[in-house]
């Protein structure tokens, strides 16, 4: 299948676009290039250089490059214009040489002055430097100096050798202010203040104004449902107490003052933004950016549906991601002109231009959600069948890696979030979600509440962590999370728990790629080779079917060498006529 090329400004940025067909062996290679994908084109793109042309030429046997607008940015440009005025190949090869070289060429005067020295954040300065081919190469060998792709600019540990060396390449002089990182706690001085107020159009939320410190700012982001509005010209936050003393926190911190006009009993804790309904809210907004205007009124229809319906955001997601492949496939027709008979054929199509078995089902029961919910369609049905899935053991450790891993881990609370994932077969998610409220010590039970497909269930609370949780409490003692995260109010994410879990099997020194829930397999495959009977470890787990823990006895050898066959149990003579 033919791809076309094209050169785009992507964000101020010389970029080349590429589009073909959905393609999922073509999908890999523009990923092994380093290639993104673009939600407002559809399509992918990588740097305009020669070394990027070269490298999408020996990927790529049929290539087509079309005609580009320079001076048109990626907000300007609809798809379907994207494919119009075409040209050979033959005739854009020199030119795009010609300008990638030009695009490398010697510094000028200007270069010095688009180096941009941001501020400084954490143990970093934060500089901007504009590309150059025999400086940018440079620039990321110099220990201490890291590409950040969201800032779009180089992040240079605060130390007198790297300042040394990045100013001798640029040849600039004094670039970086003196403001050595030490191993104390680092401060920010600022300018300004950080100021309160009341938002008006919803009470639920506060006005934050501040200084533009990329420190305070970066730390502002993170926080659960904060937002900035460019009508206000300021950041939107959650109108809680736990708000105000991650301000009064960061104020500290950067030695700045806080001028708080919030009205009295303004700030409440039941104002505490709905982690759920937050979660609904981004993908509504994620996916409406994800496809054109004219297709929006029939994604909306299907996701309004599945809120109403109690649809976890993970169901939400997979199915609204499902059906918009579907209709980019057809060219964003309305769906609801589509005869069952058509739709066959289209996946058809998908499938083989190498649709993954597990994609399809995914993509199936997206489709009959859509007709039977949405379109009312109760009978419809794609007499399509499926294809049969491979069957894949899950990966197990043995008792002594798991206490390796556990050894290496110092942190109290890293620890005990890795002990209890293995000693209660607990999902990342619901250790991150535990509560102090949900632990019994008199019991030695932990109730897990809202687990996958919504459902509470009990497991055990291993006796040998029982005082290791108490001492841990000491510590934060008026913290409703067992594992609190970096801001008041918030848990811990999921990625921290298996950035925890990564770093511990690698210092262990294991071979195997162990995540979090490899923890829970070894839990359920442990129990079983103890002989416990197999409908508790469902329960434990909180499967709906037995097939699904069934096949943990796929895993434990051991456990079948215990086996006793009920003959050797019967009082016979033997065949020598010996009573046994």
């Amino acid at each position: 299948a033919m791809i076309q090329l094209k050169k785009i400004n992507h964000k101020g940025d010389i970029q080349i676009a590429i589009w073909f067909e959905y393609n999922s062996e073509y999908i890999a290679r523009c990923k092994r290039m380093g290639a993104k994908w673009s939600n407002t084109l559809k399509c992918w793109y990588i740097a305009y250089n020669i070394e990027n042309y070269n490298e999408i030429c020996t990927n790529f046997s049929e290539i087509e490059i079309l005609k580009s607008e320079y001076d048109t940015t990626v907000t300007q440009i609809e798809p379907a214009e994207i494919r119009q005025e075409t040209v050979h190949i033959a005739d854009n090869t020199a030119k795009l040489r010609h300008d990638s070289d030009a695009g490398h060429k010697e510094e000028t005067p200007d270069f010095k002055k688009q180096v941009v020295y941001v501020g400084t954040t954490g143990k970093y300065w934060i500089i901007r430097v504009p590309y150059r081919q025999h400086i940018t190469p440079k620039m990321m060998k110099i220990k201490g100096v890291y590409w950040n792709k969201t800032e779009k600019a180089f992040f240079v540990f605060r130390h007198v050798n790297v300042k040394i060396a990045v100013e001798a390449l640029l040849e600039m002089g004094e670039i970086f202010p003196a403001n050595y990182y030490n191993d104390e706690k680092d401060t920010i001085v600022a300018d300004g203040f950080i100021l309160l107020e009341a938002y008006a159009a919803d009470k639920r939320w506060f006005i934050m104004r501040c200084p533009a410190v990329p420190y305070l700012l970066e730390q502002v982001k993170r926080w659960e449902g904060s937002r900035y509005s460019k009508s206000q010209g300021a950041y939107v936050i959650s109108a809680t107490p736990a708000m105000l003393e991650n301000i009064e926190r960061l104020a500290r911190e950067l030695q700045i003052t806080v001028q708080n006009h919030l009205p009295e009993k303004y700030l409440s804790k039941y104002k505490a933004l709905n982690r759920k309904a937050s979660q609904f809210k981004r993908m509504r907004a994620d996916l409406l950016q994800s496809v054109p205007q004219s297709v929006q009124t029939y994604m909306l229809a299907m996701t309004d549906y599945l809120i109403a319906q109690n649809y976890s955001p993970n169901t939400l997601k997979n199915y609204t991601n499902a059906f918009s492949i579907f209709l980019r496939q057809n060219g964003y027709k309305n769906p609801d002109t589509l005869t069952e008979r058509e739709i066959v054929a289209h996946l058809a199509e998908m499938i083989e231009k190498g649709l993954s078995p597990s994609s399809l089902d995914m993509l199936i029961n997206a489709l009959q959600f859509y007709f039977r919910h949405v379109m009312k369609q109760v009978s419809f049905t794609i007499n399509l069948p499926r294809p049969k899935h491979g069957q894949y053991l899950p990966p197990v450790l043995t008792i002594e890696e798991c206490a390796r891993i556990f050894d290496c881990v110092d942190n109290t609370k890293h620890k005990l979030l890795l002990l209890l994932g293995y000693g209660s077969g607990l999902r990342r998610s619901e250790i991150v979600a535990l509560k102090w409220v949900d632990i019994d010590f008199a019991e030695h039970k932990i109730t897990v509440r809202h687990g996958k497909g919504d459902k509470d269930r009990v497991v055990m609370l291993p006796y040998s962590v029982v005082e290791y949780l108490k001492n841990y409490r000491g510590l934060n003692p008026n913290d409703e999370w067992v594992f609190p995260g970096q801001y008041k109010g918030e848990a811990l994410s999921t990625g921290t728990v298996q950035a925890v879990m990564s770093k511990a099997v690698k210092k262990a020194g294991l071979e195997s790629k162990a995540t979090v829930h490899t923890l829970r397999h070894s839990f359920a495959t442990h129990l079983l080779e103890a002989g416990t009977d197999i409908r508790y470890i469902q329960a434990l787990l909180g499967h709906s079917s037995l097939k699904t823990t069934m096949i943990y006895t796929h895993i434990t050898p051991k456990a079948a060498k215990k086996i006793k066959s009920p003959l050797d149990s019967l009082p016979i003579n033997d065949i020598t006529g010996k009573k046994r």
